[in-house]
Order: C-alpha cells, then structure tokens, then sequence
C-alpha cells in the first residue's frame, strides 16, 4: 500500500532537516536529495513499525505551508509487511540460539520487531542482526548493586 506524507524541508547548522507533518520526529541529510532519500527512509520505518505492532499508519494531512521558510515535498512510500525482510520465530531462535519461548518473550517485550502472519510469527531480519550485534551473554543479567553511603 502507498503512504504519503509532506515534510518540510529546511537548512539549519549546516545540514538538511526533514521535518513530517503530523508526526513526531524528522531526520535530515547533506543536502536537499539525501535528506529526502532519508525522508522516504523514515517514512517505511515508521510506517513498517505501525504496521507490525498492528497499527494503523498515522499520516499527516496534504497541503501543508512551510513553518519555517523552507520547502514542503510530499514523500511516499509502498510498505506492506510482506516486502520486510523476515524470518519464522523458529527460525530466530536458532540463529539466536535461544528456545522459541525466549523469542516469543522478546517479540512481547518489544527487544524483537515482529507480527503475526496466519499462525506463524515473523521476526524481522534486521532486529535479529540488531540483537546479535549486542552480543548479549547467555543467563540471567545481574541485578545491580546498590552502595549505601
């Protein structure tokens, strides 16, 4: 499906900001054709991250004026859960080496990005590759010790 947001776009210290209207957040580029590359980039995040925690999309309205003397793009994007890189629950805990049980904890508490496709849960790729990047170690994290003066 095709998602479309305006952004505006503007020069400040030194780089391109892309600011979306009628959403939180913004990023921004060199110039004026990498910070709308990175616009477009931001939008499928965003829109990819609604879509797997069962969401819909926020959009912002069209027709937008610029807020701050820069320039207003409409940026769109063709997300769909099924273009995202993914791999089953079973298939994560194997490459993360942990039990399905332990996926399925972290898809709940939000440390894997996934969603429910028929009876199977997918896991994307990316946060997988983001998890092993961590190198967590294996067992239980220590609790902290607390030092009383």
């Amino acid at each position: 499906m095709i998602y479309v947001n305006e952004f505006e776009f503007y020069e400040s210290e030194g780089c391109m900001l892309a600011v979306p209207f009628g959403l939180e957040g913004g990023t921004f580029g060199n110039d004026l054709k990498d910070a709308v590359l990175a616009a477009s980039d931001w939008l499928a995040e965003t829109v990819n991250d609604a879509l797997m925690h069962d969401r819909e999309p926020e959009t912002g309205s069209l027709g937008n004026k610029a807020r701050h003397g820069g320039t207003v793009i409409a940026v769109s994007v063709n997300c769909d859960l099924s273009r995202i890189d993914a791999m089953t629950a079973a298939d994560a805990a194997r490459v993360l080496g942990v039990s399905t049980a332990r996926v399925a904890q972290m898809c709940e508490s939000g440390r894997l990005d996934s969603w429910k496709d028929g009876s199977r849960r997918m896991v994307a790729c990316r946060s997988v590759e983001a998890r092993l990047a961590e190198a967590p170690k294996a067992g239980r994290p220590r609790k902290a010790l607390l030092l009383q003066s």
